[in-house]
């Protein structure tokens, strides 16, 4: 197959790891791999080299054009009139850009047999664009768009597109946002992302932390859907009741960073909370960690998870909406909390003393990467003729 994935941009984070482990997992199968991106500013990741990479600036395609740059103009200003509008407007102009730019590609490689647009964020700059072999793969519980208008949104940005998520607690939300709007879609299909344990090994490996501590340790963007600030309150109760002697490692970055410090700072744990900031290769940090704790209020199929896992690094995490769940199963149901700080504290002491327990390649096992390539085969066989 030729497969093109399609990510917004290239900055450090889950989703797009992800994306660019989903481009290297067809390129490993002997597949003709492409990874489209359109935002270049802060690009912090890239593929192995079996994976042709391409910059589509589509913005900066559409504010070169005079009639382009006024009619974005014009967009923000019904923005100001009918708010959170701005993506409608803006993928109705951008669309075009990326058809263009995307049969000058296949002109010099050949049509695709699938584009696959990761994420709703990425699949908004270009909802006008639709083909039989696109799959818009949604990996998170579906936006609600703060206006009156949003089931008419809904309606017609994913009008018979080909829908893919990521675990099955994600079909269950979307199915039922799509009858309670009233989407008429394509397809609506699961597929869970893929994980190259070998190339998370390799990463694990490739340089020693210097850091002299026992710890725990949580990855993700430093915002307010990813509950860092229940975490740090758990830990800190940890701390005080029942005498925790691990430090806190916190890898990535983000708007709430200074306020969690702050918070740091007030519960008196500041001395034992370590920020590393973003990470391109957070894995040895993760292999390294006793325990990964993962407070996340909602999720798509939380790859940190499964990357965890392939670092034989135990797992502890809250009841989420969303795929959490779908990876806290088969004995891992154990390990599931609720939202409450003593609960928390209490789930990371006692995992810590009973020591390593969970069977690491049994749970791996569902996303293997042949395995996923094969279902993206059976799934969309028809896309493919």
């Amino acid at each position: 197959m030729r497969v093109a994935v399609v990510v917004k941009s290239l900055h450090i984070g889950g989703m797009e790891r992800a994306a660019i482990n989903l481009a290297q997992t067809f390129a490993n199968e002997n597949h003709e791999s492409h990874l489209i991106y359109f935002k270049d500013k802060n690009r912090a990741l890239s593929p192995n080299e079996k994976v042709k990479v391409h910059l589509f600036d589509i913005e900066k395609s559409l504010k070169k054009s005079v009639v382009g740059a006024v009619l974005n103009i014009f967009a923000k200003i019904l923005n100001g009139i009918i708010r959170h509008s701005y993506f409608y407007f803006q993928g109705t102009l951008l669309s075009p850009i990326f058809r263009s730019r995307l049969k000058e590609l296949e002109k010099k490689y050949g049509e695709f047999d699938l584009i696959i647009v990761r994420g709703q964020g990425t699949f908004e700059m270009i909802w006008r664009y639709n083909s039989p072999n696109l799959i818009i793969q949604q990996v998170n519980i579906l936006r609600e768009y703060k206006t009156s208008l949003n089931d008419l949104f809904r309606q017609k940005i994913f009008a018979d597109k080909n829908i893919l998520c990521n675990a099955p607690s994600v079909y269950k939300e979307l199915k039922y946002d799509f009858e309670k709007s009233r989407v008429r879609y394509r397809s609506l299909k699961t597929i869970p992302s893929p994980i190259n344990i070998k190339l998370i090994e390799q990463k694990a490996d490739q340089y020693k932390i210097d850091f002299d501590h026992q710890y725990i340790i949580n990855i993700g963007r430093l915002a307010p859907v990813k509950n860092i600030s229940l975490l740090i309150k758990a830990y800190a109760h940890a701390k005080k009741e029942y005498n925790l002697i691990h430090k806190l490692v916190i890898v990535g970055d983000g708007a709430l960073k200074e306020d969690l410090k702050q918070q740091c700072i007030e519960l008196n744990v500041v001395d034992d909370v370590h920020f590393t900031g973003a990470l391109s290769n957070p894995y040895p940090w993760l292999k390294n960690a006793d325990l990964f704790v993962f407070t996340s209020k909602n999720e798509g199929l939380p790859n940190v998870l499964l990357e965890s896992l392939a670092c034989q690094t135990e797992i502890i995490a809250t009841r989420g909406r969303g795929g959490t769940l779908d990876i806290m199963s088969d004995g891992l149901e154990t390990n599931l909390m609720s939202f409450e700080i003593e609960e928390i504290a209490s789930k990371i002491v006692s995992t810590l003393q009973q020591g390593p327990k969970t069977d690491f390649a049994k749970h791996l096992q569902r996303y293997t990467p042949q395995d996923i390539v094969d279902q993206y085969r059976r799934e969309y066989t028809e896309c493919t003729k």
